[in-house]
């Protein structure tokens, strides 16, 4: 079996290592599928060393086990991960975790990962959300528009109640992203709080069409169910659903063609199961035009950012619920409170078929020590 290399150096997010160790953390069941490549001359690091990461283990038994300073790459596609909490990684310490364990993996999906962190631009990726939200922060609300259908939702992103998420660009010292990164995401409050009383104001109409990732939590579950729900939602890949939306719970949900009937029934079954589905808890903005989709249940697929950047929206969220599902949407573009283009492919792209599928104030922006989320 061919290893996947590991090649820190060719991982752009990472920046200088400034004479940094490089850190592999992985599990046991999952090291013979790596190798470690420091490349020329070790690449600016001083040396690397590989961490086993097991069940049952807190990730901050890892973090002591390092030097002070490091560049660290986690990849543990059999044992569940959790971010580890703002200021527990250390000041002069960068972190990238893998997305990999909270949908299933195989060999070519983890070398598709490393593969897409090598693709990785930081620095348009930073370019790309500089300019959203020195965009953003001139419109009173946002319209989430599909043009194909003249549906339209308002999103009152200026709300302070709101958490502002950045996932993309440079590591600073005392970081850490989920990767492949690329990602900016609007959440009720911070992740940890969750809570079913709150939301994201959002109302109106929005068509759902593109590509269901459905990541699963902690507590116990069937891998067999898993894939049987995603493969039901994967019909939205096909057709269209139309949502309507109050107060960013979706209240109705149709399916558009009858290729999205089967996606429609799914949701339904699941709504009734724990109606907290219905909760829009994420609203997200993926940068990272350099990725490309897999055709598979795989949370890399959530950062997919076409050629000028897709939304997508996210339904429960682990470990709260059993399920988290995010839903990229290629084919919905963001308008301001004058009509003016925000984020997303332009209107008549969109209505030609040539985007790829694949006010005063300002928003809270975080780029903390703490991911986005709870889980890779």
């Amino acid at each position: 079996m061919d290893r996947i290399i590991i090649d820190p150096t060719a991982m752009r997010q990472f920046g200088d290592p400034e004479g940094a160790t490089f850190v592999f953390v992985t599990n046991r069941s999952a090291a013979d599928r790596f190798e470690v490549r420091l490349g020329r001359g070790g690449g600016g690091y001083a040396g690397d060393m590989t961490l086993f990461y097991e069940k049952g283990q807190s990730f901050s038994e890892i973090l002591d086990q390092m030097p002070e300073t490091a560049h660290i790459l986690v990849i543990s596609p059999d044992v569940y991960y959790k971010s580890p909490p703002a200021g527990t990684i250390g000041a002069r310490r960068k972190l990238l975790a893998l997305a990999c364990n909270s949908t299933p993996t195989d060999m070519d999906k983890l070398a598709h990962g490393i593969r897409m962190i090598e693709a990785t631009d930081p620095a348009a990726q930073q370019e790309l959300v500089d300019q959203f939200f020195a965009t953003a922060e001139q419109s009173a609300f946002m319209e989430i528009v599909d043009p194909r259908y003249g549906t339209r939702a308002r999103f009152d992103h200026m709300s302070d109640k709101y958490v502002w998420n950045e996932q993309a660009g440079f590591l600073g010292w005392g970081e850490q992203q989920l990767a492949p990164s690329g990602e900016v995401s609007a959440l009720p409050l911070d992740v940890y709080d969750y809570s079913a009383d709150l939301s994201l104001g959002i109302d109106g109409q929005m068509v759902i069409e593109g590509y269901p990732i459905l990541h699963n939590g902690a507590p116990s579950y069937h891998p067999a169910d898993q894939a049987r729900i995603h493969s039901r939602l994967a019909a939205m890949q096909r057709g269209p659903m139309l949502a309507t939306i109050e107060r960013g719970h979706i209240v109705r949900l149709e399916a558009l063609t009858p290729e999205a009937a089967p996606a429609v029934e799914m949701l339904e079954r699941m709504f009734d199961v724990d109606s907290r589905y219905r909760i829009m808890w994420e609203f997200g903005f993926a940068v990272n035009c350099t990725l490309e989709l897999y055709d598979a249940n795989t949370a890399i697929n959530e950062l997919y950012g076409g050629e000028t950047g897709t939304i997508h929206i996210g339904l429960g969220l682990t470990p709260h619920t059993q399920y988290h599902l995010d839903i990229v949407c290629p084919a919905t573009t963001i308008l301001g409170d004058r009509g003016q283009h925000i984020f997303g492919p332009r209107a008549d792209d969109i209505i030609a078929g040539t985007a790829a599928t694949g006010r005063a104030g300002s928003l809270v922006r975080i780029r903390s020590a703490a991911c986005g989320c709870v889980a890779a």
